[in-house]
């Protein structure tokens, strides 16, 4: 898959379809768009370029393309978690205070999964 880099607009056209369980039109896309009125072509190019990232698929009825996610939230999360520490130069510092950001609970939960993946050495 390419770079998950996404621009605002791209991020809030992949929240609406994230947010729904049906396929979505460019128009339906516009008319959902909360707070916000852009052109059709500026969507139908959004939609377009998540699609050439490998974020939508389409499907097309009769003169309408209708799109769907291929990735769900939380590879969208991981993925900027992923570059927010390869951007910070001290990824070890940064998980620290990740870390102590976070609930206890969640705190458990990463114990827990951490648990599970094998070491270099183990492999």
């Amino acid at each position: 898959m390419e770079d998950s880099g996404l621009g605002p607009l791209e991020a809030a056209v992949l929240d609406l379809l994230w947010d729904t369980d049906e396929e979505m039109s460019v128009r339906q896309a516009v008319e959902a768009l909360p707070g916000r009125t852009p052109a059709y072509t500026t969507i139908s190019t959004v939609l377009e370029n998540l699609r050439r990232k490998g974020w939508v698929d389409r499907r097309r009825t009769g003169r309408v393309w209708f799109y769907r996610p291929l990735r769900d939230r939380s590879v969208y999360a991981a993925r900027r978690m992923h570059g927010a520490l390869t951007d910070s130069g001290d990824p070890r510092t940064t998980l620290l205070r990740f870390v102590d950001e976070m609930s206890p609970e969640d705190v458990d939960v990463l114990r827990s999964l951490l648990a599970d993946v094998p070491r270099e050495e183990d492999a």
